[in-house]
Parts: structure tokens; sequence; C-alpha cells
């Protein structure tokens, strides 16, 4: 297992489906309504909705330039974050995006047990 530890980045502490945001902004330093305006941005180009993974995605890989990494079957969040403990990571499950910073996972509830689908390395 990883190290856990709650956090929520969203900026009034409301419990509310922004992971995204949340992850995005955790990661990249970058204020939660800097990333929420980026993502309305991407979502306005591309026609999509700025919390979809579509959106994300364009975000983190062609905008900010982060590799996508994709996960074989069974890989775990604990595992990415044991792998890289020394970066900062954006991880992706189904349904959720997360934030480990050396080896810590950041988040609202601890989805350390949880299947990766992938991650970028910030």
């Amino acid at each position: 297992m990883s190290d856990y530890k709650y956090h929520n980045r969203n900026p009034v502490g409301a419990r509310i489906s922004d992971c995204v945001s949340r992850a995005i902004s955790e990661a990249t330093g970058l204020s939660y309504k800097t990333v929420n305006r980026l993502l309305a941005q991407v979502a306005e180009i591309h026609g999509c909705e700025k919390l979809c993974v579509c959106c994300y995605k364009h975000l983190l890989s062609h905008f900010l330039g982060y590799k996508k990494y994709n996960c074989k079957s069974g890989t775990l969040v604990s595992d990415v974050i044991r792998d890289f403990s020394d970066c900062t990571v954006i991880i992706r499950i189904q349904g959720h995006l997360t934030c480990a910073k050396n080896g810590v996972l950041l988040d609202t509830w601890d989805c350390s047990d949880r299947e990766v689908d992938c991650f970028w390395i910030v």
C-alpha cells in the first residue's frame, strides 16, 4: 500500500465531483480556477464536456505536454505510486482522476487499491 493523505484542493473545501480539477491543480501547481478555465477552453475547441476523459487527455498530453503511460491489466494505484515515488503523477482509474506526489496519494479518499487505466508524470 502507498501512503495516503486526505487533501481537498477545492478552494472552498467543497466535496463535489471535481476530481479532474483537483488532481490537475495539485499535480501542476496551477490554481484550481486556472485549471477550470483551461478545461473549458479545451472543451470548446474539441466540442466536449470539460470534465470528460477526452478533454483532460487533450489538456494533459497536448496542451501541457505530459506523456501518457498506459497500464497493463491489474496495475494498482499503489503500484504506480511505488514505481514513481520520486515523481508527481496524475493517475486515472475508472471514473476518477487522482494525484500522487513523492510517494504520497493526495485525494479526498484512498483509492490506492483501485486498478489504473493510465497515468501522466508531471
